[in-house]
């Protein structure tokens, strides 16, 4: 299913249920991906629930792209695929109290997906500050599923605006517990400047999706 220009989320039936916690994400090994320089696996985040039917992701599928990402797209049904064990510290911590910093580079918003969807079904509000920084508008994917939850504050920045430590650390509490996912580039660049600014370490849980300069 196509959520916006060039992403896509992709649904797969397993054949028994796959134990994970949202917000984690897992190994997706496919056949036939013989001339991909990456190998035939590639991680992505689940932005499904443990108990939904299907167990589903989000990627990015730009041209020119992959052999692993063609042979994905044109994957017929029945088709076989191996899932590795679920992976990832981006959950939700025990205490509903905490104060949460998600921040999330163009399809890095994937990450919390799942988290959303449990808090929804739970009908559980937790502070939460939402931050989603992307290329431009179009590429905007979950609207609906961001709005749905009764978030303490939500910042869209598209480019060439930048979000920054700075807007981030005045706009939230200092106690808060705060999430990067996004590329590589993003999710280093602002834990690096989260960090200079007094932000401790163990404060900040982050997963940034390999293979990608920008997102």
């Amino acid at each position: 299913m196509e959520l916006a220009p060039s992403i896509w989320e992709y649904f797969f039936r397993p054949e028994r249920p796959i134990d994970f916690v949202p917000g984690q994400y897992a190994g997706l090994s496919l056949p036939g991906v013989t001339g991909d320089p990456r190998g035939s696996r590639r991680v992505f985040t689940f932005t499904s629930l443990p108990s939904d039917e299907l167990a589903s992701f989000v990627l990015k599928i730009p041209e020119p792209h992959t052999q692993y990402k063609e042979i994905l797209s044109h994957l017929s049904p029945g088709t076989e695929c191996k899932i590795d064990d679920a992976m990832g510290d981006l959950i939700l911590p025990k205490s509903p109290a905490q104060p949460l910093v998600y921040i999330a580079g163009g399809i890095g918003v994937a990450s919390y997906a799942s988290m959303f969807k449990q808090l929804l079904a739970a009908k559980e509000e937790r502070p939460i500050y939402f931050f989603y920084a992307m290329r431009s508008r179009t590429e905007q994917i979950f609207r609906e599923l961001c709005d749905a939850y009764p978030l303490q504050l939500k910042q869209l920045v598209y480019a060439p605006n930048r979000l920054t430590a700075q807007e981030i650390k005045d706009s939230t509490p200092p106690d808060s517990f705060l999430y990067l996912s996004g590329s590589q580039r993003f999710v280093e660049s602002l834990k690096s400047e989260l960090e200079s600014l007094g932000t401790p370490r163990s404060s900040i849980v982050f997963d940034y999706y390999d293979g990608y300069v920008d997102l």
